[in-house]
């Protein structure tokens, strides 16, 4: 399955991703061990470091976009690998030891990186990673189950390389190369947390991915639920030692430069008391990549209190034949939200209609919907809420969440699909989310810029 999204609404990501992406390594230093028990660890969320002249949040909440920066970049026609955060972790053991930035991505299940010898290399920083140099590396055998069959004969064997193809849900970045077992490293204070036997994918050629790296990224972390992302290889630990099945994370504003957060594990996973929570659909279906990411019931839409009619069906997961298509899903790597057509129509009409009673002039432009921005429009644009099938389970967009300011007008921040839904790390800004994979639920609340991730283990 590949995601066709519609070409004039892709620069709005493509913006956001390409001026939010994380920009500056972060040193070994910013991950959080367990404490005492060893239950849970927590890797740096590292969001951009370039607010400056060309984006920045205003005193009124809004991300704001320079006009030249929309209208002078030429992307390629595909969005951005990972979104608007990244996480560091140290990969081998002995001299192969390197740190380094993994774009994350909630839609794939796999954790590749560029490794050398480098098929028509480009500039990074740490250079990629060497697996003859790490004693601890060693390669999946070709007869895996998550292996992708060889060319030569149906049936694999032991001494077969273990292939492996990993495409984001949204069709952006496709990957291929060769699977192996490696340790990561957390560390902090001087003490550091390991994890062995993590599967990871080496690629030797990953130029499609040079324009998505800015220099720094080395790869994708793929915290899909399915084998073998990292979150389903901590669940399988055996023998003594702690199985993971749940992860955190809440997302700070970008304009609070103060606070940072982290992806967290374990037993660093705070309670879920006071959340709501919504079911991951599909638990039990096919092993395809198609359901790895985080599908969920989403029933219905409501613009300023106002529901949407008949929009439930245009959320669900479709067959056709041996293709899956359409369904919602949440991903903190996918910048902003995107919607599946019909959908959008209905919630562009009824913004539209919304803010007719003030006048105001429709402008053309790269963007689908928007409007010449005044004090009028800001005071009024509309919450957008968001239902699950559970009763309780409602996710608020103030307008903050859902439109941006471009030069002299205000967007609606909202991508139109042929095929896909996705709730992106726009819209997950200041709640806080964890994922219980074992149990199939997500669970969620608001926190206030995320305070409980200001440096110190919950």
């Amino acid at each position: 399955m590949s995601m066709k999204l519609a070409a004039p609404a892709l620069l709005l990501p493509l913006v956001l991703a390409a001026i939010l992406h994380p920009a500056a390594v972060v040193a070994v230093g910013d991950g959080t061990p367990a404490g005492p028990g060893g239950g849970g660890f927590s890797l740096r969320l590292v969001p951009s470091p370039g607010w400056n002249r060309t984006i920045h949040v205003d005193d009124d909440g809004f991300v704001h976009l320079n006009e030249h920066a929309t209208t002078a970049l030429r992307p390629p026609m595909h969005t951005q690998v990972g979104g608007m955060y990244s996480v560091v972790t140290s990969v081998g053991t002995g001299a192969g030891r390197r740190t380094y930035v993994l774009a994350l991505d909630m839609t794939t299940s796999v954790l590749w990186m560029q490794c050398k010898p480098v098929q028509e290399p480009f500039a990074q920083q740490p250079p990629p990673f060497e697996p003859a140099k790490s004693p601890s590396f060693r390669p999946v055998p070709g007869n895996n189950a998550f292996c992708l069959p060889p060319d030569h004969e149906d049936h694999p064997t032991v001494q077969d390389p273990c292939k492996f193809h990993s495409i984001r849900l949204d069709g952006s970045t496709d990957m291929r190369g060769v699977l192996s077992n490696e340790t990561l490293a957390f560390a902090a204070s001087g003490r550091q947390a390991e994890v062995a036997g993590v599967v990871i994918g080496c690629t030797h050629n990953s130029n499609g991915f040079k324009f998505n790296s800015h220099g720094v990224l080395a790869g994708v972390l793929g915290l899909g639920r399915q084998a073998p992302s990292l979150i389903w290889t901590l669940g399988q630990h055996r023998h003594g030692a702690v199985q993971v099945h749940r992860f955190s994370y809440c997302l700070p504003n970008h304009g609070s430069s103060d606070h940072h957060s982290f992806l967290r594990f374990g037993d660093d996973v705070p309670h879920t008391q006071h959340m709501v929570s919504t079911k991951i659909m599909y638990m039990a279906a096919t092993a395809g990549r198609d359901f790895s990411a985080y599908f969920v019931s989403l029933t219905g839409v409501s613009v300023a209190g106002k529901p949407l009619h008949d929009i439930k069906e245009l959320f669900r997961r479709h067959v056709h034949g041996q293709e899956w298509t359409s369904g919602c899903a949440f991903d903190a790597g996918t910048p902003t939200m995107v919607m599946i057509m019909p959908a959008y129509n209905k919630l562009k009409d009824a913004v539209v209609r919304h803010l007719k009673p003030l006048g105001l002039q429709i402008v053309s432009g790269q963007y689908h919907l928007c409007f010449r921005a005044t004090s009028q429009l800001r005071q009024h644009l509309p919450t957008v809420t968001l239902q699950f099938a559970e009763t309780e389970a409602r996710l608020v967009l103030p307008p903050q969440r859902l439109f941006v300011a471009v030069g002299h007008d205000i967007c609606l921040a909202v991508v139109r699909s042929y095929d896909i839904t996705i709730i992106g790390a726009m819209q997950q800004v200041d709640k806080r989310f964890v994922y219980d994979v074992r149990n199939g639920r997500i669970y969620f609340a608001p926190e206030n810029a995320c305070h409980a991730d200001a440096g110190h283990q919950i």
